[in-house]
């Protein structure tokens, strides 16, 4: 079974290319694409159209390093990160673990950190609507999964495509975490176009496309959880969702940066970093959800753990949560009192605990919703 990072990888390119450890070892992957005309040709000229189509799509491999990415600046030197990896012998990444070195300050915050998380009435199972509880698959929802296995045609995927693309279009959701939204415009420019990205678009777009991915991350990482019962079918099913819904997630960020007015030469190169960003976030959540989730028994068991009860080496899943956002979403631009980085840490853990609830055959027939998120209850004045 592949986490979010090692299976992510695999399923990066149509042609499934695979760069070994791009960062570290410095192994470039590129392939020509034949008989293309010069730069990608957009054939809508709406950045938030449903379905992103790019002509000449990219067929340069990722970077399987997925290294921690958005520590900041003033820390990169401080060994705040480390990244284990093991290679296999075709040069390919075969495992790797990010491990997070806390300062005393960080460790002497998280006690306090779970103690509100734990309290937070948005967090109490009982406060989410009840989960979908259908644990097998009707006959023609099997039948329409079993024809995409055979790639006679897919029509297993777009659901699911729809909710991710849903998200993306709530702009007051994704402002009320600090998240700019993503406004719809006219991409369509000339080739030799001058324009160049305006200060900031960068760090806007960042946070952009992190917002996507951990939509993206939050359904790999119930299907993940559903490949622990070794059901081939579920496999089988796991695979193709994670193939066809990270190809649409590049096919969008390509889209944005189109968008940030990227020159067109450098659409490839910010792409495949920004996939390491992504995957830096994705394998960051992978495991503090392993260390502290899993060993409690799920989310919601993990979130109301006393302090004497924690299990030894665990900080806590809700600080922990709480910190890979700060680092990777907001770029340890934001102080950890943040009321938006409060809010997002919320957000993904509602959702979470929701999707843990939902049965298998609700999952894979799609029929569930991200849940809602109520405002925070008003502190009263003391």
């Amino acid at each position: 079974k592949l986490g979010t990072c090692e299976l992510g990888v695999r399923c990066m390119s149509r042609r499934g290319a695979m760069a070994a450890l791009l960062r570290t070892v410095g192994v470039a992957v590129r392939r020509e694409v034949r008989g293309c005309a010069p730069g990608p040709r957009v054939c809508s000229q709406k950045l938030l159209l449903r379905q992103p189509c790019v002509v000449a799509p990219c067929t340069r491999g990722c970077a399987s390093s997925a290294r921690p990415s958005a520590a900041p600046v003033e820390d990169q030197g401080n060994e705040r990160w480390a990244l284990e990896e093991q290679v296999s012998l075709k040069g390919g990444l075969k495992s790797a673990k990010v491990h997070v070195n806390y300062e005393a300050a960080d460790l002497e915050r998280f006690p306090q950190e779970h103690a509100v998380f734990r309290n937070e009435p948005r967090l109490m199972p009982s406060s989410l609507p009840k989960a979908p509880s259908e644990e097998e698959m009707d006959w023609l929802s099997a039948i329409k999964t079993s024809i995409s296995l055979t790639r006679l045609g897919d029509v297993c995927s777009e659901p699911f495509i729809e909710l991710v693309y849903d998200r993306i279009l709530q702009g007051p959701l994704m402002e009320s975490f600090g998240i700019p939204a993503i406004e719809d415009k006219d991409i369509g420019r000339p080739l030799h176009e001058k324009e160049v990205p305006k200060s900031g678009a960068y760090i806007t777009l960042r946070m952009q496309v992190y917002w996507l991915a951990l939509h993206v991350w939050l359904l790999h990482s119930k299907q993940h959880l559903l490949q622990q019962n070794n059901r081939l079918f579920d496999s089988a099913v796991c695979a193709l969702l994670t193939r066809r819904v990270f190809e649409w997630q590049w096919d969008r960020i390509r889209m944005l940066l189109f968008g940030a007015d990227v020159p067109v030469m450098s659409i490839t190169n910010e792409l495949q970093d920004l996939q390491e960003f992504v995957f830096g976030l994705c394998k960051a959540l992978d495991d503090v959800f392993a260390a502290e989730a899993t060993v409690a028994g799920g989310t919601a068991a993990a979130l109301a753990l006393d302090d004497a009860d924690m299990p030894s080496g665990c900080y806590g899943l809700a600080p922990r949560t709480k910190y890979a956002l700060w680092a990777n979403v907001y770029s340890g631009n934001v102080p950890h009192e943040s009321p938006e980085l409060h809010e997002l840490t919320v957000y993904l853990l509602r959702q979470r605990i929701a999707l843990e609830a939902t049965a298998r055959g609700s999952f894979f027939m799609c029929r569930f919703d991200w849940s809602d998120m109520p405002q925070r209850p008003v502190q009263p004045d003391v």
